[in-house]
């Protein structure tokens, strides 16, 4: 005799099986309209300015670049998403304690970074 599966375990699992992707997406589409966004200039945020790096003309990929080549050794981890337009990147970094994280909010449209709307936030 054949059983078929009772449709409440079968939803569990549907359910089961797409969020841990869902999750993973977030991440990555923030952190893509981020990336698209690299060689814009910095904009005049006050947030941004403090971790802002040295030169004419930074670009939010200049931003990207002090926290990415810190992740050397310890635990690293970049996480965040976008729920209604409004994103976030948040990148750390520790060696048996917190040693950085930086951490980009801003709004998106159509899927590409709204300049004018980053913020930026750090702990050394």
């Amino acid at each position: 005799m054949r059983r078929r599966p009772r449709a409440p375990a079968l939803a569990v699992a549907l359910l089961l099986t797409a969020a841990a992707p869902a999750a993973a997406e977030g991440t990555e589409a923030a952190l893509r309209i981020l990336l698209a966004g690299s060689s814009l200039p910095v904009p005049p945020s006050p947030s941004c300015q403090g971790i802002r790096p040295a030169g004419p003309r930074p670009t939010i990929g200049d931003l990207l670049a002090i926290p990415l080549a810190g992740l050397d050794g310890g635990t690293n981890r970049v996480g965040g998403g976008c729920d209604r337009g409004r994103c976030r990147v948040r990148i750390t970094h520790r060696a048996g304690e917190d040693v950085f994280f930086y951490e980009y909010r801003f709004r998106a449209a159509r899927g590409r970074l709204v300049p004018a709307s980053l913020e930026c936030f750090s702990t050394p």
